[in-house]
């Protein structure tokens, strides 16, 4: 088993280190493994939720001494990047270039609409589906990701599934077809608790719709775990996995690592 989403305590809503993860993955029988705190961004953006700019290299100092104690775990270097365009040149410059990181994930927790910032768990109308789908795909046209996070996790926001949430799918997972992008089947929405809604209570995400969709096309999964804390470095996986099979998913248990940026 490979697992790359993983957040350590710099984020302020995790726990364990680079190291903790290291140890917990060997136990599990980790093959891969691949540490993606979300990224500090440089103009201190939703900071509430990531590590400081002050805190970039020492983070990356991490995975040295992880990688001595625990040679026979492939250890890879990655951060979960909220897009922005803004931050292209941040993410290409700053992680891929000068600091060598191995892998970027592309995650939309925000989006922008009539000028402001959106939250996922805000999303309530076709508007906010659109522009949501619209900034996965932007996203997923920068080149910059080895895969995208949990796209279908508009569902934590917008409940029923309908002709507004089957569209917005649609759109994103015709992008990733035709871009090539890989797209994350997350196993954390699965420890979250279920929400009620009025087909009956569901997951917040993933959503069967969704991956029944992404069946008929020709995309790419990949099943991650998305643990926030070292003993969850495994959890889900099969649940994940399963998914996969059950909608003829195609999956994928590698990644392009530092890839050629446009």
């Amino acid at each position: 088993m490979n697992n790359y989403h993983t957040h350590t305590w710099r984020c302020k809503h995790a726990s364990g280190t680079v190291t903790d993860y290291t140890k917990e993955a060997e136990t599990a029988d980790i093959g891969i493994l691949g540490i993606s705190d979300h990224t500090p961004l440089p103009d201190n953006r939703w900071d509430f939720v990531r590590m400081g700019m002050d805190e970039l290299d020492l983070y990356l100092e991490e995975f040295q001494t992880a990688a001595e104690r625990f040679p026979q775990i492939t250890l890879l270097k990655g951060f979960e990047c909220d897009w922005a365009p803004e931050y292209r040149n941040f993410y290409r410059e700053e992680l891929l270039e000068k600091r060598d990181t191995d892998y970027l994930i592309g995650a939309v927790h925000w989006f922008p609409y009539h000028g402001e910032w959106l939250y996922t768990g805000d999303i309530e109308n076709s508007k906010h589906l659109s522009a949501y789908s619209s900034h996965i795909i932007e996203a997923m046209e920068s080149g910059l990701f080895s895969f995208i996070a949990h796209p279908d996790s508009f569902g934590i926001g917008y409940k029923p599934w309908d002709e507004n949430a089957r569209s917005c799918s649609r759109d994103i997972i015709s992008a990733a077809e035709e871009l090539g992008s890989i797209l994350e089947i997350n196993g954390y929405g699965l420890r979250k608790p279920m929400i009620s809604t009025e087909e009956g209570e569901r997951r917040q995400y993933p959503l069967k719709g969704f991956w029944e969709l992404a069946g008929e096309s020709g995309i790419t999964a990949i099943c991650n775990s998305d643990a926030h804390n070292p003993e969850d470095v495994a959890a889900s996986l099969e649940e994940t996995a399963k998914i996969a099979s059950d909608f003829s998913v195609r999956l994928t248990d590698t990644l392009p690592l530092n890839i050629e940026v446009k």
